[in-house]
């Protein structure tokens, strides 16, 4: 049993009463509609009815006491009852009672009644008219075909409904994706270039050898000849020993070391004069100072060295070598960079990031010799990327459209605005891109099957269909003058859909809002 029946007016139209259907909470609905109710002399009204009860989930029962709407109430699917009881439950009419026979000699008397000698007439006005005038009856008959032809025609084929559809954009963006290249795949079109460039240079040496003053050094024999049972001979540090020869003095270097009869001790002596005069050959050293013994001697068997006098010599060190290496790895290195740049195709861009190879360095001198120059030789191998500014811009645009809702659609008028840089490049023209697209979309709309749904409609309920679809207003005019039902005919009306935005829009070359897609 419904509860909550809802008393329809007479003079109320389908949209009023599918408003009301919409605000009652219950599923179980009755309409309970008057005699005269505007919206039982229609057919149509049912099957309107009908469909907005479905999409709405209630079963609607209709409640009236006139056969004829009742008939038509329940060809378009309802429940249908005569009357409401005083519970509210449906009360179904009494059918007719079915007229009695009539007997044979009841029909003879049923006959009409004529004068005598003439026959009664069955369709008075038209036997008279063409009886009477069958030309003008005929030019009648033309002329109200003629007419109502018109104004079919004029109903069906010259109104035209234009049909404004606003809705409100939102922004959608995607951030900080990434996007890889590689030559000979898309959707980016990478070119590979290889550059080589060699150079040789002479550099100077920095590093400086310095040689110290510095006393010669070398060893003598000590010799014990003396015959047995002669006193033993100690030596101390700073013994002095001379070379008769050169004229040096030498000073022995050792702790005091003894020299027994028939026996030799050797010990490590200097120069007492520092200096390479003091670098002087075997044998040389022969006098002990002072020495009162004939049998007791010194030599030298090898000759004295390490006497030095002070001096400087220019010198290659490790930070020439690095130096003369790094400046001609930059040198190379803007020769290259210049070439790509030279090579820039139309629309192309250089990868900022070029690939250098390690590069071959070879010199004629090694650190720590003792030279005032070097020279250096070096080859290095760079290798360019290029790639299509826009082939990158429409792959993030085509990366963005392929994340919108499929329940939305992606305003290109309003353009869509890329950022991006080359994040990584390596060799082989591997490149990796990084960066964000934003745009703006609206709800989306198949023109066409809006057009279906509202040929033929009451401009109310389409109307109310239009609303639904998530626009923010709807505007029909009708011209050239306002009817109450939607043309029949799809092709005489236009919708525009124009979607506004109160942000600007997010691209520099965006047209500018409202951002309309018109459909014939």
């Amino acid at each position: 049993m419904a509860t909550n029946p809802i008393y329809v007016e007479t003079e109320e139209e389908i949209p009023e009463v599918v408003e009301r259907l919409r605000r009652n909470r219950g599923d179980d609905t009755m309409l309970v509609l008057p005699m005269r109710s505007r919206i039982g002399q229609s057919r149509f009204n049912f099957q309107l009815l009908r469909n907005y009860a479905a999409r709405m989930g209630k079963r609607v029962t209709v409640v009236c006491d006139d056969p004829a709407v009742q008939k038509m109430a329940a060809e378009s699917g309802f429940l249908v009852y005569g009357a409401l009881g005083p519970l509210g439950e449906g009360i179904a009419s009494e059918p007719e009672e079915p007229p009695p026979p009539r007997r044979w000699w009841q029909r003879r008397l049923a006959a009409p009644v004529t004068h005598v000698g003439v026959a009664a007439p069955t369709k008075l006005l038209t036997r008279a008219a063409t009886e009477i005038r069958p030309g003008r009856f005929v030019l009648y008959v033309a002329a109200a075909s003629i007419l109502l032809v018109g104004l079919a025609g004029l109903g069906i084929f010259v109104p035209t409904a234009s049909v404004t559809l606003i809705a409100q954009a939102q922004p959608f963006s995607q951030r900080d994706f990434e996007i890889q290249a590689q030559p000979g795949k898309g959707p980016i079109h990478v070119r590979v270039s290889t550059i080589s460039r060699s150079d040789s240079q002479g550099f100077k040496t920095t590093g400086v050898k310095s040689v110290p003053l510095a006393p010669s050094t070398g060893q003598v024999v000590y010799t014990n000849a003396c015959r047995t049972g002669a006193p033993t001979f100690y030596f101390k540090n700073g013994q002095r020993l001379f070379d008769p020869s050169n004229q040096l003095t030498f000073a022995q270097t050792s702790a005091t070391v003894p020299v027994p009869a028939g026996k030799s001790v050797t010990v490590n002596v200097q120069a007492v004069q520092p200096g390479t005069s003091g670098n002087v050959g075997s044998h040389v050293i022969t006098q002990i100072v002072p020495n009162s013994y004939e049998c007791l001697t010194v030599d030298n068997p090898q000759a004295t060295g390490g006497g030095s006098d002070p001096s400087s010599t220019p010198q290659m060190t490790e930070t020439d070598f690095d130096a003369a290496r790094a400046q001609m790895e930059q040198q190379l290195h803007q020769a290259i960079a210049q070439v790509l740049a030279a090579g820039v195709g139309k629309g192309e861009k250089l990868s900022e990031s070029i690939v250098y190879n390690a590069p071959q360095f070879n010199t004629d001198h090694q650190p720590n010799d003792t030279v005032p120059s070097f020279s250096g030789t070096m080859t290095v191998v760079g290798e360019g990327d290029y790639y299509v500014d826009a082939d990158v811009n429409k792959a993030f645009q085509d990366y963005l459209a392929q994340r919108v809702p499929n329940d939305q659609q992606l305003l290109t008028e309003s353009g869509i605005q890329v950022t991006y840089r080359l994040l990584s490049a390596s060799k082989g023209g591997n490149l990796t891109f990084v960066g964000s697209a934003t745009a703006y979309i609206a709800s989306k709309l198949d023109t066409d099957k809006v057009r279906a749904q509202i040929v033929g409609r009451p401009v109310q309920g389409a109307k109310i269909y239009l609303q639904s679809l998530g626009v923010k207003s709807v505007v029909i005019k009708e011209s050239p003058m306002t009817l109450p039902l939607m043309p029949v005919l799809s092709s005489r009306i236009a919708i525009h859909y124009v979607v506004e935005s109160n942000a600007p829009p997010p691209s520099t070359t965006a047209s500018p809002s409202p951002a309309a897609t018109p459909s014939p």
